[in-house]
């Protein structure tokens, strides 16, 4: 009978085991720039693996740049070591709208100053082009940088690059409006922010109310992206008739994107038999149409008309209507994302996710 010699494979979970033991060290900072490792010997010892496995460990930290690996001398810390560094990924279409860019310029100011705040250094990054492979292409995924970092945050349509972090290793928070869209997501809840909207209403004594969503609804189904996604669920229609009267569908405007038709849709309603005394107005853009009907019809508010709005800067800025507004809260948000990076960057892989929820801003318009 024929004997095949056989040998221990040593198995990529040790050589992850090592690795994931010296990257954690590195980003709690117990390991700094010029620290010395023990041989390579002493650690195959401590961590019960083959010398081989060591260095392959070894190698693949080198390649990370987290290493210094000199002949004779001995394995230190990398002098240019980054584990401090925290990246953050806008998409450029969030600031091609003028309206709302105000609002995330604001963001990315306040996960600026989050990131600061913990004695890390924030790299912004800009990606462009169509969502999916050219947005990842843009970000230079292969260069340096990204072997340096510590972590990711991310407000943009990161799909496939997340696998592309997660094989280097790099953690990543993806901040999104959608509750299906990342590994560890701070989740906007959109869907959650037009049910307090409306509570808030019903609970000023509201009885017929109208909503005007950017959003395109077809057939009470909400428009998708590419991927399929929406910020607001299918059924949010029907989540929202089960809180009080029965919604009129006459009183519900969509795809109000421009403050045109945001002005068109509030004289629609204005001009209807059965008025709404109260509509709850998607964003800014449509908000700024809105506040120029009720000028220019000259309703009174909140006496004829309540009014609520998740508008974030360009009404506060530009409008005179003190908006009643529910909104999210930019400090939590930063707080949030930040805090959930950290418990992935010191590899707590249970950290999941998390969904932040809206607030009411009593205006004087409810």
């Amino acid at each position: 009978m024929t004997r095949i010699a056989t040998r221990p494979i040593d198995t990529p979970s040790k050589i992850t085991v090592i690795q994931d033991h010296f990257r954690t060290q590195i980003r709690k900072g117990t390991l700094v720039p010029g620290d010395r490792l023990p041989p390579e010997r002493q650690l195959a010892d401590q961590f019960g693996v083959s010398l081989l496995t060591v260095n392959k460990a070894m190698a693949g930290l080198e390649s990370e740049m987290l290493l210094d690996r000199q002949t004779s001398r001995g394995t230190y810390i990398h002098p240019d070591v980054s584990r401090g560094q925290i990246i953050v990924v806008f998409d450029t279409r969030h600031f091609a709208n003028p309206v709302l860019a105000g609002f995330y310029h604001k963001l990315l100011e306040a996960l600026t100053c989050e990131v600061k705040s913990h004695s890390m250094r924030p790299t912004h990054i800009l990606g462009h082009g169509d969502p999916g492979d050219k947005f990842i292409a843009s970000l230079e995924p292969q260069s340096t940088i990204w072997n340096q970092t510590a972590g990711i945050l991310a407000m943009a349509g990161l799909e496939t690059f997340e696998e592309q972090l997660q094989d280097k290793h790099i953690p990543a928070v993806t901040l999104t409006t959608y509750k299906t869209q990342g590994h560890h997501p701070v989740i906007m809840d959109m869907n959650g922010l037009i049910i307090t909207a409306y509570r808030h209403l019903l609970a000023k004594g509201a009885q017929r109310i109208g909503i005007i969503f950017n959003n395109q609804l077809i057939d009470n189904q909400f428009s998708t992206d590419y991927l399929g996604r929406s910020s607001y669920e299918h059924d949010l229609l029907n989540q929202l008739a089960k809180l009080g009267p029965t919604l009129d569908p006459a009183l519900i405007k969509s795809g109000c994107q421009t403050p045109q038709l945001g002005y068109q849709a509030m004289c629609e309603l204005w001009q209807t038999n059965n008025k709404p005394d109260a509509v709850i107005i998607s964003d800014d853009n449509t908000a700024m149409g809105v506040g120029k009907a009720v000028l220019d019809l000259q309703i009174d508010t909140p006496g004829q008309l309540k009014l609520i709005t998740h508008a974030t800067l360009g009404v506060e800025r530009d409008f005179p209507l003190d908006f009643t507004c529910c909104q999210y809260d930019l400090k939590r948000i930063c707080r949030g994302a930040f805090g959930l990076l950290y418990r992935l960057m010191l590899g707590e892989r249970d950290a999941d996710r998390l969904m932040i929820k809206a607030a009411i801003r009593q205006g004087s318009t409810t």
